[in-house]
């Protein structure tokens, strides 16, 4: 979620059936480029994963780009965040990108907006 002097990230973690295990949201000062916000997300959702000491994990984004750049090791403005991403990813026995249409992660643009007002 991007706002006029920055924006915000948000990641919930649910377990195989759905049960919410947590969430994390950061601010970011002087950053609204929606495509760097969002791999700002997907980086979250894996240092969120690593707090809740989860092994097997599978991101979910609402953006294609994002998830295509992860997946095929690829970026543009975003190279450096995809990099640390694959790195952070060796820690974990199993990892997955997918896409997911927005009306899907609900909760965590909600979870971004608030923490963006805050």
């Amino acid at each position: 979620r991007s706002r006029r002097g920055g924006g915000a990230v948000a990641a919930v973690c649910r377990d195989q059936f759905g049960m919410y295990l947590g969430s994390s949201a950061v601010v970011f000062q002087g950053i609204n480029d929606p495509l760097i916000l969002e791999t700002y997300a997907c980086r979250e959702a894996l240092a969120l994963a690593d707090d809740l000491a989860v092994q097997t994990i599978c991101v979910a984004s609402d953006c294609q780009g994002v998830v295509n750049d992860i997946n095929k090791g690829t970026g543009g403005p975003n190279a450096a965040i995809v990099h640390e991403i694959l790195t952070r990813c060796e820690s974990f026995s199993s990892f997955s990108f997918i896409h997911e249409r927005r009306n899907f992660n609900y909760e965590a643009h909600n979870l971004a907006k608030f923490a963006c007002n805050l």
